[in-house]
């Protein structure tokens, strides 16, 4: 399969409409700061880089646009979920021993849900051997509404 830049544009607009984030945050095709990913087009091929000073390392190359669209809104929806939790976090006084973990998956997967429910039930089946110790039946019962 050829995939376009015209395509994961499209498709990096749709993520970022339904996060609400400006595209360009969802993927650049430009270096960008040190440390961000960014895509480059090759023979229909997406290859995914991050530059780090002068040095830019290959994270994977996408040979499926629904791949690589999934690798964006997981990688959006997980930034935003870490600042959701991080803005309502519970536990420390009411119970230090809560995991802040719970609170972010369950957020990420409500927006995950938002941007394509195919790709939060994708997420879904990998969140208990992803984060350790961390049980869907506690994701599931955190309240992720605000």
């Amino acid at each position: 399969m050829t995939i376009t830049e015209a395509e994961i544009t499209a498709g990096a607009r749709a993520i970022a409409a339904a996060l609400r984030v400006a595209p360009d945050t969802v993927i650049p095709f430009h270096p960008p700061l040190d440390g961000w990913p960014y895509a480059e087009l090759h023979d229909g091929k997406v290859h995914y880089l991050v530059r780090e000073r002068a040095d830019v390392d290959l994270i994977a190359v996408y040979t499926d646009l629904d791949d690589f669209l999934y690798q964006l809104a997981e990688e959006a929806t997980s930034g935003l979920a870490r600042d959701w939790e991080l803005a309502h976090r519970m536990g420390s006084v009411e119970d230090p021993d809560f995991d802040p973990r719970i609170a972010w998956v369950a957020k990420q997967l409500q927006l995950l849900n938002t941007v394509n429910p195919a790709w939060a039930e994708r997420f879904r089946a990998t969140v208990e051997t992803r984060f350790s110790g961390l049980g869907l039946h506690d994701v599931d019962r955190h309240p992720v509404d605000s």
